[in-house]
């Protein structure tokens, strides 16, 4: 079986993929990764072939989240919203990461206003691969839906394969006869090559979903559920890593992909600091010189390093401060260690829109947090840290709750448990491959 991943262009959409990509590959099936060539690299580093989509002349700039919304969509966005509303706080902010968050992505290869005569970088090279290599299975990023006009124009079986909540499913469920923006911005490059916009080219014949069942949104989907196996790139162990300890040690990490795309927005870290600094404990901060810019003085119990993969630092820690990435969770939940999740309140909003794009109205929360804060809080797992509700010596004391009751580490084995009860990417495998047969069959 042929098999070809198309990731958007970024390391954290591409590590998602990568340990059901080594699955098919040691099952003797042919993988590639097909992408814009800003991924080259990476893909490379993690054992795969790889296909650059165009040159980097070629290909389009990526802005990603960060690419402003034209005000002629805007302004069709909030007309939908209030169609489809009231919203309860809950589905406002859905809503909001779909418009906000999800669209721009897909505007770099899908740009607003283009037409079925324009060219398409990437879009364009990507279908005429899937004709020239003709693969079997595409599994795709749901922020690039090109790869389905590739697979539909080729004959190829297509599923997307998840890193979050399912927001696209979620709005298409409640868009009916209402403009749809999902299907406008993908029509034009679907009518190019021939391929008709209908519920499968949007969300795949199936979705793989990598969450717990109990955290996933109420969409009507075909979901084929797979263990979320931490994966974030790797580096040789540091030598201080599994020296002895005489006191616990917490991980800080506040995300790989945040920190890609945020120059600013990290005036929280100083207070994060503080916060750990009085604590008996050793704390590993994976920070980066720009989360560290205003800092005036480490604390002694903190170890900064700019980067350590979670599945060799989470094991040799008694809890973990973050915020509120699904990667994060997944990786600390898979490893069965306690979790302390920024979430912070207030009314203002996770995004604003600014003129050069989006921007984060709340530095200290990730998009999903409130989402996988409240399925820690809820399985007993963890807890919150608000700097917009909690003190200094509040937020202290819940940290060390986390670490000394020995409850919460109980928490943390039922997500282990959770996790496990999902088949691995191995034992998937064979069931891709049935499902490609059947979907085969179906087509004669």
């Amino acid at each position: 079986m042929r098999v070809v991943f198309t990731p958007w262009p970024t390391p954290s959409h591409l590590n998602p993929m990568v340990p059901l990509a080594w699955a098919l590959q040691s099952a003797g099936h042919e993988v590639c990764v097909a992408a814009h060539p800003a991924l080259a690299d990476a893909v490379a580093a993690v054992g795969l072939t790889g296909v650059s989509l165009g040159t980097a002349d070629s290909a389009p700039a990526l802005m990603g989240p960060g690419r402003p919304t034209p005000p002629e969509t805007r302004a069709r966005l909030d007309e939908t919203g209030l169609a489809l509303g009231p919203f309860s706080p809950a589905e406002q902010n859905l809503w909001d990461v779909f418009c906000q968050f999800m669209l721009p992505p897909i505007w770099d290869f899908h740009p607003v206003g283009a037409t079925a005569s324009d060219a398409l970088p990437v879009v364009d090279e990507f279908v005429d691969f899937c004709r020239a290599w003709k693969p079997d299975l595409v599994v795709w990023d749901a922020c690039f839906p090109a790869a389905a006009i590739g697979a539909r124009v080729s004959g190829a079986a297509h599923a997307r394969l998840h890193w979050g909540l399912d927001y696209f499913a979620w709005v298409l469920d409640r868009v009916g006869t209402n403009w749809n923006p999902l299907a406008e911005t993908v029509r034009p490059a679907a009518e190019r090559h021939g391929v008709e916009v209908d519920r499968d080219l949007l969300l795949g014949q199936w979705t793989i979903d990598p969450l717990p069942a109990g955290m996933r949104l109420p969409v009507a989907t075909r979901t084929v559920p797979m263990r979320w196996i931490p994966y974030s790139g790797q580096t040789a162990v540091p030598d201080w890593l599994h020296a002895p300890q005489d006191r616990p040690r917490v991980a800080l990490s506040l995300g790989q992909s945040r920190r890609l795309v945020m120059k600013g927005g990290w005036d929280h870290v100083p207070g994060l600091l503080e916060m750990v600094s009085e604590l008996d404990v050793d704390v590993v901060a994976t920070l980066n010189e720009t989360q560290l810019a205003g800092v005036r003085e480490v604390p002694g119990n903190v170890r900064v390093v700019d980067y350590v993969p979670l599945n060799q630092l989470l094991p040799t820690c008694a809890a973990l401060i973050h915020h509120g990435g699904v990667g994060t969770f997944s990786a600390a939940a898979g490893l069965r260690v306690p979790q302390l999740i920024l979430d912070s309140g207030g009314d203002e909003g996770l995004l604003a829109e600014g003129e050069a794009g989006t921007e984060w109205a709340l530095a200290a929360k990730d998009i999903e947090s409130s989402d996988t804060a409240a399925w820690v809080v809820g399985q007993g797992a963890g807890l919150t840290l608000d700097f917009a509700r909690h003190s200094i010596d509040v937020m202290r004391k819940r940290v060390m709750r986390v670490v000394e009751d020995p409850s919460f580490a109980e928490g943390a084995h039922r997500l282990r448990l959770d996790a496990a009860a999902a088949p691995s990417p191995g034992e998937l495998v064979p069931v891709l491959a049935q499902l490609v047969e059947q979907q085969r069959a179906g087509a004669r």
